[in-house]
């Protein structure tokens, strides 16, 4: 019970102007007890509350003043409120806001994808018994939200996949890879396949915005796995090529903050090995040039549909975060590493120190 319920029974009885003895008398009780809900000494038994609701005609959320939430609405806020702060890296402010969604909305699904999400952004080590819960729970289930069943179920088996690879238990992280679809019988796939028209058109978009993504992050690994013989000139192509499809696919640069931030990681990337091999320093410079460049035009990308055909129609490129400066800094990191000590002296080099400074005071 709260203390409004006493202050809600004396409401409704005067404005139905209602005694306490007939109160009383419909249900069974004395109007001494009446008295003493009314003035919050005591409750009433919750064997009777859907009795008083009835009585004044509403319901008993009406009567003990719970919250009526419009979860629709209220998770597209937090989602509104999250959005910036995710793409700033602020990983523990996003998982607080989510874990307040839960509280408040224990049964949405779309909350809950959410929340175990956050769990795997912000440290799927320290949070690892509560990810694993929630992801189990949501693959588990069979809620509906905002997005079709199997996208929750997809993402639980993915992020459920990699924790345990990372943990080093194969044996799990192949079971619930197992578990998932071929991506030749996905929903987007096989959408692609069957409609005309626009909606193709929307398919088409959507399947190459993350293709590329997927692209993208497959070449990163690729380029950080020790455990692949084929040496150095396969990681750096695997880049290079990434690299390219990119540039092609996003003509003259129009793009969303994030794909120039993985143009950064895929240059810089492309500079490092040649660092560390050939040594040829045209190729390092060109690289590092082009990985500033894509710094300097992620500061002012604005909303709005592209145009470029495979992504025509695609609604994913945003203003740029409010940190505007998350790319630069990921630029002087670059700078700051020492491999790059013998070409510190280099005009070219200090052309991109001074502009990088100019850019971050």
């Amino acid at each position: 019970m709260n203390i409004y319920l006493a202050e809600k029974l004396k409401n409704l009885r005067f404005e139905k102007s209602v005694s306490q003895e007939k109160l009383a008398q419909y249900l069974n009780v004395s109007f001494q007890a009446v008295s003493k809900w009314e003035t919050g000494n005591t409750f009433p038994d919750i064997s009777l509350l859907p009795d008083i609701a009835r009585f004044f005609g509403i319901t008993v959320d009406d009567l003990l003043c719970v919250e009526k939430l419009d979860e629709k609405k209220l998770f597209q806020e937090y989602s509104a409120k999250t959005s910036d702060l995710h793409r700033c890296g602020k990983y523990e402010e996003v998982l607080a806001l989510w874990q307040e969604a839960f509280k408040r909305m224990p049964n949405s699904i779309d909350v809950k994808e959410m929340l175990m999400s956050s769990y795997f952004d912000t440290d799927r080590k320290k949070y690892f018994n509560e990810f694993v819960e929630l992801a189990t729970e949501i693959y588990n289930s069979a809620a509906e939200g905002q997005a079709a069943p199997m996208y929750y179920k997809g993402q639980a088996i993915a992020q459920l996949a990699r924790t345990y690879s990372e943990r080093c238990d194969d044996e799990l992280a192949q079971k619930w890879a197992s578990r998932s679809v071929s991506i030749f019988n996905s929903k987007e796939i096989i959408n692609s396949l069957i409609d005309k028209g626009e909606r193709l058109v929307g398919d088409v978009a959507f399947c190459m915005y993350w293709f590329l993504e997927e692209m993208y992050y497959m070449a990163t690994r690729v380029g950080n796995d020790n455990e692949i013989k084929l040496g150095y000139t396969y990681k750096q192509d695997c880049l290079i090529t990434v690299a390219n499809i990119f540039e092609t696919v996003y003509r003259n640069d129009d793009m969303g903050f994030e794909e120039f931030q993985h143009l950064l990681s895929l240059h810089t990337g492309i500079a490092e090995f040649e660092v560390s091999h050939n040594n040829n320093e045209t190729v390092i410079r060109d690289h590092l040039e082009r990985a500033m460049e894509c710094c300097m035009k992620s500061i002012a990308v604005k909303a709005h549909k592209l145009t470029h055909p495979m992504l025509y129609g695609w609604w994913g490129v945003l203003d740029t975060p409010s940190d505007k400066e998350i790319n630069l800094r990921l630029m002087r990191k670059t700078l700051e590493k020492g491999a790059y000590d013998e070409y510190r002296d280099s005009e070219w080099f200090i052309a991109l120190e001074n502009k990088l400074s100019k850019c971050l005071l």
